[in-house]
């Protein structure tokens, strides 16, 4: 080989030693799914299984598929899947505390009509007079 052969290969070696890092595997990001099921448990603990049982399982799915996709080493889809998992598990935990409002609102409404109801009868009635 020329020396001028040797200028013209090297660049086209570096660039492809480049390409292939490049194309390599990647280390998958620090606690990729230790956010994802962490906010999973919140959405249990808050009541998600009561009253948000379809996001729930959505979330739960997420986050398993993700799991897969870490054992596959699609650390990119692995990242989507938790971050999909993380929303579900949001959302479902806001349905249960609202679910819970709710059924706190149900009983006060419960609670003064029955008050209502007892100040109602216990009136004196005047009979009409002035």
């Amino acid at each position: 080989m020329t020396p001028s052969g040797t200028k013209i290969h090297a660049p086209f070696v570096v660039s492809m030693a480049l390409l292939l890092a490049a194309c390599g595997p990647t280390k998958p990001p620090p606690d990729l799914l230790g956010g994802a099921q962490q906010r999973l448990s919140s959405a249990r603990s808050a009541g998600a299984p009561t009253y948000a049982p379809m996001e729930l399982r959505f979330a739960e799915e997420r986050l398993d598929q993700a799991r897969a996709a870490m054992v596959d080493r699609d650390y990119t889809l692995a990242a989507n899947l938790a971050e999909e998992s993380s929303v579900n598990s949001e959302l479902a935990a806001i349905k249960a505390r609202l679910g819970k409002l709710r059924e706190s609102v149900d009983t006060l409404k419960q609670e003064n009509a029955e008050i209502s109801r007892v100040i109602g009868s216990t009136e004196p009635t005047d009979g009409g007079a002035p």
